[in-house]
């Protein structure tokens, strides 16, 4: 309501002004130059304390920060996670003479990924669900894909396999068993069924397995793998494909992070 006040208040004066404005320029003698530089002060000041509680409202919080009851007061929402970061800081000139060091060469692609991979192709995802472990841990989220995860939640691993030397996806009838097996020892069978369970008419019908995070579990990447074996008996491995760097601070494996 007070900022609802302010504009009409810079409204009216506003207005004011351009009709004092228009007067002068219309060569009007009934307006004195003293009430028109006072009206065009005021509106300077108010415009200059809305931009100023503009300001204030819009200061960029940092991810877990609970925004300030002005700046909810003042409906600006706050992105959870989202940081302002600062500008990159500007290079160092090399002294006279000196050259650059040669930047370091790019990897080739390796061999292995101009060949078969194996005889079946994986997509999988971790999700987060509001199912609760047996630690009596749920998340709040349900059927979200996520890799951020808390020791005690239940992890769902949803994946679809296709045979290649078929072109088929493996199912619940073709004999095939597949599991997703956990650095700890942990094994979690496949089962297959709709997306939703069947809540949703013509939601995909894929594998999925759970694991519920022991409590002891360590912090970090979370190297899991789904081992499938076919009714022929050809098996495979697979293990996703993740980027790890710790001088980046990069993991882009499901991670457990509290």
């Amino acid at each position: 309501m007070r900022g609802r006040k302010t504009f009409y208040r810079i409204s009216s004066l506003g207005l004011f002004a351009a009709v004092l404005a228009g007067g002068a320029a219309c060569g009007g003698d009934d307006i004195s130059k003293s009430d028109y530089d006072k009206v065009q002060q005021q509106v300077q000041d108010l415009q200059t304390q809305l931009q100023q509680q503009a300001a204030g409202a819009t200061k960029t919080t940092t991810a877990g920060a609970t925004a300030s009851p002005s700046a909810a007061a003042g409906g600006v929402a706050v992105l959870i996670g989202a940081v302002k970061k600062a500008a990159a800081p500007t290079p160092t000139p090399l002294p006279a003479g000196a050259t650059a060091p040669p930047a370091a060469p790019r990897e080739t692609p390796p061999a292995s990924t101009y060949t078969k991979a194996g005889d079946f192709y994986v997509y999988a995802e971790t999700l987060v669900t509001t199912s609760t472990s047996k630690y009596e841990v749920a998340s709040t989220i349900s059927c979200t894909p996520s890799g951020a995860f808390a020791r005690g939640q239940r992890i769902v691993f949803r994946y679809d396999v296709v045979d290649l030397s078929t072109g088929i996806r493996l199912n619940d009838k073709d004999g095939s068993t597949v599991k997703v097996v956990l650095p700890n020892g942990d094994e979690s069978a496949g089962r297959f069924g709709q997306r939703g369970g069947g809540q949703v008419p013509g939601a995909p019908f894929m594998f999925s397995s759970n694991w519920d995070i022991p409590l002891d579990y360590p912090l970090g990447g979370i190297d899991y793998k789904i081992v499938i074996t076919a009714k022929d008996g050809r098996t495979m491995t697979w293990k996703p494909p993740a980027l790890i760097s710790k001088e980046l601070g990069e993991d882009t494996r499901p991670n457990v992070v509290q």
